[in-house]
């Protein structure tokens, strides 16, 4: 998806906005996705554009960073079950194409 460098911070580092979803395919671990503009991430925020819905399940997203690159891994619990008590990671294989990610990087 679109990669854009949206100015500059007082010392010099690139800020870029970057959005993206989520694979046809879920892998276990996540699925990456690379700041080209950028060698190493100082900061990141991510908002979720599009959430997935699916069922009565409510999803929710973690990251880490290394690099340039962002790790993705997508939870679930299903909210309408007796004794929700624990998230589960999304099954591979899953399409969660419809989950949009909208990132802010900022790094050099």
């Amino acid at each position: 998806m679109s990669e854009t460098v949206i100015g500059l911070t007082a010392d010099g580092k690139k800020i870029v906005h970057k959005v993206t979803t989520g694979p046809t395919s879920y892998s276990s671990g996540g699925f990456t996705v690379r700041i080209t503009e950028l060698n190493r991430i100082d900061a990141v925020s991510v908002s979720i554009r599009t959430n997935l819905k699916v069922d009565d399940l409510v999803h929710v997203v973690d990251y880490s960073v290394s690099d340039n690159t962002i790790t993705f891994t997508v939870y679930y619990i299903n909210v309408t079950a007796s004794s929700p008590v624990s998230w589960s990671e999304v099954s591979d294989g899953t399409d969660i194409s419809a989950l949009t990610l909208e990132i802010i990087a900022i790094g050099v």
